[in-house]
């Protein structure tokens, strides 16, 4: 869910959690199976028939077909007879076999029953029913997100390698009702990111290291880092994430995916593994926007099990309804400075696209960082209270084989070679904190106040509609986050050396319609998105 470890917060970052570390605390007794050492290997021996029945040809001319396909073309073979959910599960587990396993590490666990389900809604279509417009489409889900099946939720962690959730998330329940086959679990940065800030974007115990379908040398970002890498490689038609700071944003803009971090409000964050509950939030990722724009429409809804989403009551506006090409006429949106100079080619062409599509470019001028402004000393403190309290609070509520973060940083100094590589102290800082409940709620308010204030103030001196640009500037100076307004990336190119290049819109809470309906219009103008190489090799 978080990404923090970059340039404008590595070196406070980095002195802070030195001076917290002091050893682990050793509180109790870990799980009573160890776990074998090392990645976990990805089972696809089970699905070993399935993918040898589909030929090379079938293979390739699916390969032709779904490239570029969005969901409603996808929708358009089923309803064709021309594709099957089952055989798009085939296809989606060949290419896993074919390009992920052993090398680029997207996927960290496959669900046993996935083709199973895809057979029966199949035969729910054959029958004359179809749940709606993801019926048959199959996901990936970040290994932080529960489901109530065979599967484990692990956190990426060794200490939850074998953990099985007590039933479904929100979420995941509205796929499954959606008609979604629920693929696996895809990789992330362990327990999204606060375990050890020496940790490597996307890295975990459990599933290894993920890499850039668009070059070894690139990084991958994280902590949802799975889920991009799986999308664009096309191992599913989308995925979920999670973010607290950046951690479905940066994957994508990073990764040339198309992702939403929704309005606090909007999606339940019920059963995820959290940080901060005052910024955690659930999004989807897709190949382009009109995807991103139907899942949305799956997972907004009000849960009770996270009474936050009372808002999501008045705010069920279908996403799908007025994507078009006049979007961004009239609108004004406000371009911050490029963060980093090799961006500014893809910036200047998407300021143009902008203008084309008749918005008016207002240009910001540098803000200071947010981070001491709206935190001072706050953030790691609330971070680590907020992950000690709610890592607990999920782990007795799915029946977790360690209760607590400081069980599980016990856990992991029996073994420490393997199961905490980068070290823990992020983790070993959280079960120490002394932070009381009723002040964790006080702070938690006044930063959230304070990034509303500011980003208020920003758009509405500048009459501004949306933000925008490129780079991580837009979340690491402009505070969307602990505000708990939405962000999306949209692809924007590609630097010479083959690094994606993200373009970032930022809207006021619950604005989330008029972002993808901007993003929908930039996409159809730019026609930036390049497939990575490996979706060019036929099978």
């Amino acid at each position: 869910m978080f990404t923090l470890k970059r340039r404008a917060f590595i070196s406070t970052v980095c002195v802070t959690a030195a001076i917290l570390l002091a050893g682990a605390p050793a509180l109790a007794s870990p799980p009573a199976a160890a776990p074998p050492r090392g990645k976990r290997p990805l089972n696809i021996g089970q699905f070993s028939g399935a993918i040898a029945s589909m030929s090379n040809a079938c293979a390739a001319e699916l390969d032709a077909k779904l490239i570029y396909a969005t969901i409603p073309t996808i929708q358009a073979q089923f309803n064709q007879k021309t594709l099957t959910s089952l055989e798009l599960t085939t296809y989606y587990l060949r290419r896993i076999q074919k390009y992920d396993v052993d090398a680029l590490n997207s996927v960290i666990e496959l669900n046993p029953d996935a083709l199973v389900i895809a057979k029966r809604l199949d035969d729910e279509r054959a029958a004359g029913t179809v749940r709606g417009p993801l019926h048959g489409t199959v996901a990936l889900l970040k290994d932080n997100i529960a489901t109530g099946d065979q599967m484990h939720t692990t956190g990426g962690a060794r200490a939850l390698q074998n953990a099985q959730a007590d039933r479904d998330a929100f979420v995941v329940k509205k796929l499954r009702d959606a008609g979604v086959v629920i693929l696996g679990k895809a990789a992330l940065s362990e327990f999204a990111h606060w375990v050890d800030d020496s940790m490597p974007s996307g890295y975990s115990t459990v599933g290894g290291q993920p890499v850039s379908p668009y070059g070894k040398q690139i990084d991958p970002w994280g902590s949802s880092t799975g889920p991009a890498i799986a999308v664009v490689s096309n191992f599913a038609t989308f995925g979920l994430g999670t973010e607290t700071w950046g951690s479905v944003i940066a994957p994508a803009m990073f990764g040339s995916a198309v992702a939403l971090k929704p309005s606090i409000g909007l999606v339940s964050r019920d059963r995820v593994i959290p940080i901060l509950d005052s910024q955690d939030s659930v999004g989807p990722f897709t190949r382009n926007v009109i995807d991103l724009a139907l899942v949305m429409d799956a997972l907004v809804g009000t849960d009770l099990n996270d009474p936050v989403t009372a808002a999501a009551l008045n705010r069920r506006a279908p996403f799908e309804n007025g994507l078009n090409l006049d979007s961004l006429k009239g609108m004004r949106v406000g371009v911050v400075p490029v963060f980093d100079d090799a961006d500014g080619p893809a910036q200047s062409h998407m300021i143009d696209v902008l203008r084309v599509a008749g918005a008016e470019v207002v240009f910001l001028p540098q803000q200071p960082d947010p981070f001491f402004d709206l935190y001072g000393d706050d953030f790691l403190a609330l971070g680590r209270y907020g992950f000690k309290a709610g890592i607990a609070r999920y782990l007795a509520a799915t029946h977790g084989p360690v209760r607590t973060a400081a069980e599980i940083a016990a856990f992991n100094l029996e073994d420490p070679a393997d199961r905490i590589r980068y070290g823990q102290r992020q983790l070993v800082a959280s079960a120490e904190s002394t932070m009381t409940p009723a002040e964790y709620a006080q702070r938690s308010l006044a930063v959230g106040d304070r990034a509303r204030a500011g980003l208020n103030k920003l758009m509405t001196d500048n009459r501004l509609d949306l933000m925008a640009g490129t780079g991580i500037g837009v979340f690491t100076n402009y505070g969307y986050p602990p505000a708990g307004y939405p962000a999306l990336a949209i692809p924007a190119g590609y630097r010479p050396s083959g690094d994606p290049i993200g373009f970032a819109l930022v809207g006021n809470l619950f604005d989330d319609w008029k972002l993808v309906r901007a993003a929908y219009t930039l996409e159809l103008i730019s026609k930036m998105w390049r497939a990575p190489a490996l979706l060019a090799v036929s099978c």
